[in-house]
């Protein structure tokens, strides 16, 4: 009897408990319905969907529910909130039609669960209540023959697309020369082109876009891109040996990739490689092109370039990041230009894949004086008509949290607003440094936007805890190597701290470094309070690594010198700076931590050629010298560079994708 009791007892005090949290959510969902209610009175609509989005980080499928509210629902909230309704129910509720709505607010007036299958069956019943009996008995054969054919016609598909499956997976075999080609295969494979097209038209009829028009936010275009690109293979139309580029004269776009969406399959993934000797120059237009504004001392640069992507141009003012960019990259169009006075329509011939950009972020910056869009050196505003006046693919534009402070809601909605009219999709995301490998707590915002007619979906670059690394074992060659004795001491220390995620929550053990910032002369209020929390100092930079005799003044703390600054950043050591101690120690500190560029050129080359990326290859293979990073299309480095010097080879093997 005891265990029955405690049993009764334990599910009436589980019930309790949530009902009462149903009812605070329900409470939670309308509240946010009113405010919504009240922001929409006194903006515009389509400011008010930005702010949502970009400041409130409200989904797109929960927008659309809070904005329809006041319109469908609004009066209703008592009814609601008795029957403890919940989102999904409420989202049900606001895109239903009016005769549903009431039913089913009439229904829980009187004490039903309502949930979504319900609201369903209610619009269903409604609907077939309007029918006299033989329009329902035809309307209910009609659905039967529909599933039948429906079955039919899913089969048929199902086998085309397998077939057409196997037809790529040979064309693309060909054009990896993982397959010899012949004139008799080439004749072959029009012939099954023509046989394909046969039953695809059988199917889908013959009348289809023409294919200027074909664009890929068009609903029918998986059917009207292959129906195109069947056509021209059977015809021996498209250009190259055969058939490999889009048109005659066109040997990066692979019309081959016209039929991948048809076939409902996703592309073999990224980083799955095999060797093949060849000089550079045959992939090099494959790569993906890439325009950057304010490249500074080359961290977003070095990045995508480990990513794959091939330098368009890099625009940058200052003298000093200008001849950084020359002295390690001769190669690269550098432009010594300020990015308010170049006209970017000059780039458009191009076909930028990616606008990107580390554009000043002091107007924004926590620890500055933070004028917003008041500030002189904000060229957010730049990058907007640089993008519009080059149409890029996509874009990334990397800047500091502040940006999102409510002071600066205003002008960030008017970015997305100038953004969506130019043509593109936007969206904000942050991303830690430490995240990707770096020894350091760097926490930055991501502006990320591709066209709305490009089928790509953009997803953030995972986290690698694997790669996670402390300050001690990442600096210690470079803190010894003026003969200080205490070095194991300090690297030790910075081995054993736990460190914490700004909610004070432990994220795991091992010394982060603070934020890496540009030249201080003296210390900041509070710099000696940071140097003894974090046992080294940041400001001002050290000339030198620390030695015995430094060590032995009162209150030593080692302090920080560029070339420890720069690995904290995550460049190479082979990455060298020009300028004095002040000139270089800005360009580190206002550089894109070149492991993070990386990682985030991966994943927008992801979205761009609807590739997975097997992240693990990517970042487990070895960078074993400079220029595999510069060579390698399609299998870029791990994402931290080793600390060694490179030795480059003009005609070392590459490496392609293979399938």
């Amino acid at each position: 009897m005891p265990d029955i009791d405690i049993k009764a007892q334990a599910l009436s005090d589980a019930r309790a408990r949530i009902l009462k949290l149903q009812e605070q959510m329900t409470d939670k969902i309308l509240q946010m319905a009113v405010e919504v209610e009240k922001l929409m009175e006194v903006v515009p609509l389509s400011e008010a969907k930005a702010f949502l989005k970009a400041r409130c980080y409200l989904p797109s499928t929960e927008l659309s529910t809070y904005m329809g509210f006041a319109k469908t629902l609004k009066g209703s909230e008592g009814v609601l909130r008795e029957a403890r309704t919940s989102f999904r129910v409420v989202k049900a509720l606001v895109s239903a039609d009016e005769s549903v709505r009431t039913e089913v607010l009439e229904r829980m007036e009187i004490g039903a669960q309502i949930d979504t299958k319900d609201i369903v069956s209610i619009g269903r019943k409604l609907a077939a209540a309007k029918l006299t009996p033989k329009e329902a008995l035809a309307a209910y054969q009609r659905k039967v023959l529909s599933a039948a054919a429906r079955k039919r016609s899913k089969e048929s598909h199902a086998a085309l697309r397998a077939e057409v499956a196997t037809f790529v997976d040979i064309l693309r075999r060909l054009w990896l020369e993982l397959v010899p080609e012949s004139d008799e295969l080439r004749a072959g494979l029009r012939h099954r082109a023509g046989q394909l097209l046969m039953k695809f038209e059988s199917l889908y009829g013959a009348e289809h876009l023409p294919a200027d028009e074909i664009t890929q936010t068009h609903r029918e275009y998986p059917v009207a891109i292959a129906h195109h690109a069947l056509r021209q293979f059977r015809d021996g139309l498209f250009g190259g040996d055969f058939g490999y580029g889009i048109t005659a004269g066109d040997a990066t776009t692979k019309a081959i990739d016209a039929l991948q969406p048809y076939t409902g399959k996703v592309a073999a993934e990224f980083g799955k490689v095999r060797e093949r000797k060849q000089p550079l120059d045959v992939v090099e237009g494959l790569r993906p092109r890439v325009l950057e504004l304010c490249a500074g001392g080359g961290g977003m640069a070095l990045g995508f370039e480990q990513a794959g992507f091939r330098h368009v141009a890099l625009i940058e003012y200052n003298k000093n990041a200008v001849a950084t960019l020359r002295k390690n990259r001769p190669e690269w169009n550098v432009v010594q230009a300020d990015v308010r006075k170049v006209d970017f329509t000059q780039y458009r011939r191009h076909r930028i894949d990616v606008l990107c950009g580390g554009l000043p972020c002091t107007p924004f910056s926590t620890v500055g004086q933070r004028k917003g869009k008041e500030d002189a050196n904000d060229l957010l505003m730049e990058g907007v008509r640089a993008v519009q006046e080059t149409e890029p693919k996509a874009f990334l534009f990397e800047n500091v949290e502040g940006l999102l402070h409510a002071r600066h809601a205003d002008y960030v909605a008017a970015l997305l607003r100038k953004l969506s009219k130019a043509g593109y999709q936007t969206e904000i995301h942050r991303i830690n440094a430490r995240d990707c490998g770096v020894a350091q707590d760097r926490s930055r915002i991501m502006i990320v936007g591709f066209r709305k007619n490009l089928k790509g979906v953009f997803r953030m670059p995972p986290k690698f805890p694997k790669m996670a690394k402390n300050m001690g074992d990442v600096l210690a060659d470079l803190m010894g190597s003026n003969g200080w004795s205490g070095v194991d001491n300090w690297v030790r220390m910075m081995r054993e701290r736990p460190e914490f995620d700004r909610a004070g929550k432990q994220i795991g053990i091992g010394a982060l470094s603070d934020t890496i910032r540009g030249y201080q002369g003296s210390a900041h209020e509070g710099e000696a309070r940071r140097a003894m929390k974090n046992g080294v100092s940041y400001a001002p930079p050290a000339k030198a690594a620390p030695t015995n005799e430094e060590a032995l003044r009162r209150g030593f703390i080692p302090c920080l010198t560029n070339p420890m600054r720069a690995r904290l950043q995550g460049f190479p050591d082979a990455w060298q700076f020009v300028g004095g101690l002040g000139p270089v120690a800005d360009q580190i500190g206002n550089a894109v931590a070149p492991p993070v560029a990386q990682a985030m050129g991966l994943a927008m080359y992801s979205a761009l050629k609807g590739l997975n990326i097997d992240w693990e290859a990517m970042i487990s293979r070895s960078s074993r010298d400079e220029h595999a990073v510069r060579r390698m299309t399609i299998s870029p480095p791990s994402m931290i560079a080793e600390h060694t010097p490179s030795h480059l080879s003009a005609n070392s093997a590459i490496r392609e994708e293979s399938y």
